[in-house]
């Protein structure tokens, strides 16, 4: 296992429409978080597979096509194939419940290399399929492995990078990274939510709240109403937002803005803020997308 934390400078999830629906809400199993209100409502129908494309990091793939650059390459291979990844020489264990390895049956297995438990050494985490159901696996230096179901979208895997959503400068040590997860809907659209590590060190997708198993997830529109995630720099930190952006009968845009952060794995909302902006061209990039988050979904 190599040291250090595994940052992507740039990605870009492209998803490929398949005709298999027509709306875009439906049959997701997580609850969606719509930026406006932090009010619920479910998501999701038409589907594809992602082709996920990353510089500066370290990955692995089965299935979807993955390319690296300005790092280590690695070739796509059948779905089904096993996925190589940086050797692990700590003793192997797993959280309660849960299996060591990812399954014999697994397909469309992509891995990324970073530090997500916060010892500054990396580790892995495996987006993979297992009978059509998307999982994301995680495998710490120290040899602890947990897994977890994330049913976002209509894909049968999600695609996964990591984002420093707890960025502090200057920090003695850079804290853990969190897993950024977007799963295909129909073209122009997507879903996504985060997971981190627990007090338990186990990989989780984020809830809304800890009394139920609401899952924590947000859409990102390229098509009126526009909507997105904003990552802005302040004062050495990070602050991430939810954005609808509606235009008005004038000409100009309604613009909705949600800050949240997180305790672990549970979401934490802060105030919303409504703004009048106006016309211009590049709204929908300002508001439908993954904005200054070091990632595109829409270019």
């Amino acid at each position: 296992m190599s040291g250090g934390r595994a940052i992507s400078a740039a990605l870009t999830i492209a998803v490929a429409l398949g005709m298999a629906a027509c709306s875009d809400s439906g049959d997701s199993a997580a609850t969606t978080v719509d930026s406006s209100s932090v009010t619920t409502s479910t998501s999701s129908t038409l589907t594809t597979a992602a082709t996920v494309t990353t510089s500066g990091g370290t990955g692995t793939s089965t299935g979807a096509s993955t390319t690296v650059s300005g790092g280590t390459t690695t070739t796509t291979t059948p779905a089904g194939a096993t996925t190589t990844a940086p050797p692990n020489t700590a003793p192997q264990t797993a959280c309660e419940g849960q299996a060591i390895a990812i399954p014999a049956g697994a397909t469309d297995s992509v891995a990324i290399s970073g530090d997500v438990d916060g010892d500054t050494i990396a580790d892995v985490v495996t987006s993979y399929a297992l009978d059509g159901v998307p999982h994301v696996h995680a495998t710490l230096a120290t040899g602890l492995n947990s897994d977890v179901e994330v049913p976002i979208g209509n894909a049968d895997t999600v695609a996964i990078q990591f984002l420093d959503f707890d960025h502090s400068l200057g920090a003695a040590a850079p804290p853990p990274l969190a897993v950024l997860a977007v799963g295909a809907t129909k073209a122009g659209t997507a879903v996504a939510t985060f997971l981190t590590l627990t007090p338990e060190q186990c990989i989780r997708v984020w809830h809304n709240n800890t009394i139920d198993d609401s899952l924590f997830t947000f859409r990102i529109s390229a098509e009126p109403i526009y909507q997105g995630l904003q990552c802005d720099g302040a004062a050495g930190s990070i602050i991430h937002s939810l954005t609808t952006a509606q235009q008005n009968p004038g000409g100009d845009w309604k613009v909705t803005v949600q800050p949240f952060g997180h305790d672990f794995t549970t979401v934490q909302p802060h105030e919303i803020e409504n703004i009048t902006v106006p016309d211009g061209p590049n709204i929908q990039h300002q508001y439908g997308d993954l904005t200054s988050c070091g990632i595109t979904l829409f270019p």
